[in-house]
């Protein structure tokens, strides 16, 4: 049960976190194939720079010994290739497998690997590679961010000319997910893995360049691609020290592409322009107002209902996310295969209904309590309006704004709060409720773990989707956390350049489909990348 065992980490947004977990998710069907992962665009120009402007640099080139989310944007699916990955869907598709079967009991994964492939170097891919990468994932002393995700893999072996046998020590309907979402994943070049954190080598649709610490890091199109080849010659990835500086760069024309708004609000400034486009689509995070179940008034949940009442979540998501994202009631989200979007109307806004909760929670005049925010847009646009509805029913709030090393510190390590405002942007990270030690404090904690390693057992993916949904249902209707908003991912174009990923619901910011011009084929469009 690799879920229930994972140390889980909070991200402070979605583009500039240095902190992201991953999680569960999954693809339970009996085996899958596809053709090329990159399905390609029609009529493109077949060559010319694209350059993407975004806000965090990576601090190393290495995804497999760090967890920054700055890392995978540019070398996960761009460089590096995995046996599956997912789509701008999130749906799970072949890529260095061809295809892939699963044995009635859920134990073994018998994987096609795809003949052909080389490596950026000139190494030819082969079964061994698969097998090595996999067990480096796997060993003692692993430095693989998520390396706990695949604590239920028995044993990795080639089988055959072009076969890898993936065995569990129990059934996980998430095994894809995890093999396909985040690095450990990842399928290395044995013979180059020594210089991946300055020299990375993968079989993807771009060859790494150069790194210019805090400034880009440059791809070039593979031309021993094995699939479809990118629409672009090369690919810039330039990093700018605020959103304003960002915007000007689009403007100017210095840049093509900013992956994802630092604020939703400026998406203002390029709508109703011909020359850009905005491309919004969900993310996997669940941006909320956490509160420390353990702290005074908030251990009643009364109290905690009292909040969810309080607050309008359509304001907020309309004041703070300018409309780009989706109004939730616990911790799942539209790409969550349990995602149960009723939830959201758990807690309708409704300030009278507030009152009368504080009131049978022996609080008729309402009590003192503190709101710790870290300095991250959504979480300082939202407080003041946070703050004024909870003062409207009694629940008189202080703001304290923190630098995000002392959040870290006093909130999530120390669980020295009462109320915050934080992104998870971990997909699928429900779990994080069955661990009793987590920083917001849920008594519920060991029923939720019960919960869900019986839904985690189930072979059949309807039992344990219905399984989470149960739980989901339970984290919304005892008002663990007051759950805001999904944020999408915005991005803004040029209007010329095609085949972006249409929404966050990956860690890379896959350019694989990426042209100036043509028209997205329908198997990408299909598989979610914008025309």
């Amino acid at each position: 049960m690799n879920r229930l065992g994972r140390g889980a980490a909070v991200a402070c947004s979605l583009s500039a976190a240095s902190l992201l977990a991953a999680a569960c998710g999954g693809n339970s069907g009996n085996g899958g194939s596809a053709p090329a992962a990159s399905p390609g665009t029609s009529g493109a120009s077949g060559g010319g720079s694209l350059v993407v402007a975004s806000a965090v640099a990576p601090p190393t080139l290495d995804l497999t010994s760090n967890p920054a989310a700055a890392i995978d944007e540019v070398l996960d699916y761009n460089v590096y290739e995995h046996l599956v990955q997912l789509d701008p869907k999130g749906k799970v598709i072949p890529v260095l497998a061809s295809s892939y079967t699963t044995s009635p009991d859920g134990l073994t994964y018998t994987f096609t690997v795809r003949q052909g492939v080389k490596f950026s170097n000139g190494d030819p891919m082969t079964p061994a590679d698969v097998v090595f990468s996999l067990q480096r994932a796997l060993a003692p002393g692993s430095k693989y961010p998520y390396a706990k995700l695949l604590s239920d893999v028995k044993s990795v072996a080639a089988a055959g000319a072009y076969q890898v046998v993936v065995t569990l020590t129990s059934p996980n309907n998430q095994f894809l997910y995890d093999l396909a979402a985040y690095s450990n994943g990842v399928v290395l070049d044995s013979k180059a893995v020594g210089t991946i954190a300055t020299q990375p080598v993968g079989t993807g649709p771009y060859v790494f360049q150069s790194f210019r610490p805090n400034y880009s890091v440059a791809l070039s199109r593979n031309p021993d691609y094995w699939g479809t080849k990118p629409g672009v010659s090369t690919v810039t990835f330039r990093y700018f020290s605020s959103s304003n500086a960002e915007n000007s760069a689009l403007q100017s024309g210095q840049v093509q592409v900013i992956d994802n708004l630092e604020n939703p609000q400026d998406a203002a400034q390029f709508k109703g322009n011909s020359s850009f486009k905005i491309i919004a689509g969900p993310t996997n995070g669940k941006i909320q107002m956490t509160l420390n179940n353990g702290s005074g008034p908030f251990s009643k949940q009364q109290v905690r209902e009292a909040v969810a009442y309080a607050t309008d979540k359509k304001a907020i998501l309309q004041s703070t996310g300018a409309g780009y994202g989706t109004v939730i009631g616990s911790d799942d989200v539209p790409g969550d295969p349990w995602y149960d979007p009723s939830l959201a109307n758990t807690y309708s806004y409704d300030p009278a209904k507030a009152k009368q909760l504080l009131a049978q929670a022996g609080y008729p005049n309402g009590f003192s309590a503190t709101l710790t925010l870290p300095p991250y847009g959504y979480a300082t646009n939202a407080g003041p309006l946070v703050q004024a509805e909870l003062n409207a029913v009694g629940i008189h709030t202080t703001i304290s704004q923190v630098q995000f090393p002392l959040w870290l510190s006093q909130v999530f390590n120390s669980s020295n709060f009462q109320m915050t405002i934080i992104n998870h942007v971990e997909a699928r990270d429900i779990s994080n409720y069955a661990n009793c030690s987590y920083y917001w404090k849920f008594a519920g904690c060991n029923q939720v773990a019960s919960m869900l390693g019986t839904a985690e057992k189930a072979t059949d993916k309807s039992q344990e989707v219905a399984g989470f949904k149960q739980v989901a249902t339970l984290i919304a209707q005892q008002a663990v956390n007051d759950f805001l908003y999904n944020p999408d991912q915005v991005t803004v174009a040029k209007s010329d350049v095609t085949g972006l990923p249409s929404s966050g619901l990956t860690e890379s910011f896959d350019l694989a489909n990426a042209a100036i011009g043509g028209k997205v084929s329908a198997a990408a469009s299909g598989q979610g990348y914008a025309q």
